[in-house]
């Protein structure tokens, strides 16, 4: 037991006290949070955009208000500060500026596809940002096929502009049909007071106080709701990555540098990979600690740690340390089983694949964690950890034999592989000369020679 210890000790040292360890540990969350991370940083850089739209009015009824909407626009962004709402009442989007509209209209007579060519082509020049075509009949409420304005821009599925354009003559096309109609405006503005949409609040539990009172829970934004859990998941998912990953390059160093027959010479290969094993555990659970206190501060200080369940800390920490076992042992063993890097790559592939498979499928599971998808992955030792942590993120009722089921699950897989991974890597940590076949691994694995 002295010498695992010793060799533990050697491999946390050797994982947390680098300095490429605190770079990793800070990059790490930027390259998977890259997008959400900039937005924050960058919401109020960006100055103000003027964009040039082209509209082709047949109808001829809508163009005043544009043109009009435009300059109030226009004249309301100059006086607020960019950050603030617009004119609209619309919010900037976070890493977005704002746009201000300058309307060029265009006479329908000469419109044809020529025409609609010359703007496309003015479009792709960035002469003008995009051009609407408003048909004669929109106001047609008896048409078979119901007439659509049609917006041209190279980013028309995402454009802000659309949306603006769309609620414009949405608003004055419904008042102009509501004029045709003969119908009053004062009974249609009390019909539509009686007829406000019942607004449903999505709400939590009831839960009983320390002191024993029941309280309400708070509404939960469905943003939280969504990406808390996959936020939570994608921590897991980094902590087994920095620790287990490097095992197979410290497995390979030290055999292609004859380093491993010096240490063979003082530990049996079993007393070596535990040794190392419990040593990545240990760096795992510092890695772990140091996202935990960062976590707890960012949540104090944006006053989050309601949203946060702190709670599931626990087990986070024990499938945090079955996958890391289960993960590092696979890779030592991949690593005591090539000579070079490259050679790993065919058996990485599979390894990876099980590791990442919740990240494809996780907004599935957070939508019904009860699910069968839910249950199967949870149950799958090599996705147990990071599904079952996604799924006790959620906030919903998981049955109390579902996490245990899976942990003794996982455990009992984790011995397995650890146990397997071991004859593996007695036999492959001396190996030199040619790559050794699938079917030679199988029988180290197996047979153990």
């Amino acid at each position: 037991m002295r010498k695992i210890l010793t060799i533990a000790f050697r491999e946390y040292r050797a994982m947390v006290g680098t300095k490429a360890f605190m770079i990793s540990i800070v990059m790490m969350p930027i390259l998977m949070f890259a997008g959400i991370i900039f937005m924050e940083l960058f919401k109020d850089v960006g100055q103000t955009k003027e964009r040039t739209i082209a509209v082709i009015d047949h109808s001829g009824q809508f163009i005043k208000a544009i043109e009009a909407e435009a300059k109030t626009r226009k004249s309301a962004l100059e006086q607020e500060n960019a950050n603030a709402e617009t004119a609209d009442g619309e919010p900037n989007i976070p890493g977005v500026a704002p746009e201000i509209y300058s309307i060029e209209s265009i006479d329908a007579l000469l419109v044809d596809n020529d025409l609609r060519f010359e703007l496309s082509q003015r479009i792709r020049n960035q002469e003008i940002y995009a051009f609407v075509e408003i048909p004669e009949n929109i106001l047609d409420v008896d048409a078979k096929n119901r007439p659509r304005v049609n917006f041209y821009a190279e980013d028309s599925s995402i454009s802000l502009a659309r949306r603006w354009i769309s609620e414009i003559i949405s608003s004055v096309a419904r008042e102009k049909r509501l004029n045709q109609s003969g119908l009053n405006p004062d009974q249609i503005a009390t019909f539509e007071k009686y007829n406000q949409p019942v607004a449903v609040a999505g709400k939590g539990l009831m839960k009983r106080s320390a002191d024993g009172k029941i309280v309400a829970s708070e509404e939960r934004d469905v943003i939280v709701t969504l990406f808390l859990p996959m936020g939570i998941m994608m921590l897991m998912f980094m902590v087994i990555f920095m620790a287990s990953q490097p095992m197979l390059e410290s497995v390979l160093e030290e055999k292609s540098q004859r380093i491993a027959e010096v240490l063979l010479g003082s530990a049996n290969p079993f007393q070596l990979m535990m040794g190392k094993l419990f040593g990545t555990v240990a760096g795992s659970l510092t890695i772990f600690t140091i996202y935990l206190v960062g976590i707890y501060l960012v949540a104090v200080y944006r006053d989050w740690t309601d949203n946060i369940p702190f709670e599931i800390v626990p087990w986070f920490i024990v499938f945090q340390i079955t996958g890391v076992l289960f993960y590092a042992a696979i890779f030592m063993a991949v690593g005591a089983s090539v000579s070079q890097l490259k050679e790993a790559q065919s058996l990485l592939l599979p390894i990876w694949m099980l590791l990442m498979a919740p990240l494809f499928v996780w907004i599935m599971i957070v939508r019904d964690p009860q699910g069968p998808l839910a249950l199967a992955m949870s149950f799958f030792p090599a996705t147990a950890p990071t599904t079952m942590v996604l799924r006790l993120a959620t906030g919903q009722t998981i049955a109390w034999w579902q996490p245990v089921l899976a942990l003794v699950i996982t455990l009992l897989t984790t011995v397995f592989v650890v146990i397997v991974a071991g004859r593996i890597f007695r036999v492959g940590i001396l190996w030199q000369g040619k790559t050794p076949r699938l079917s030679e691994i199988m029988k180290w694995a197996f047979i153990g020679e």
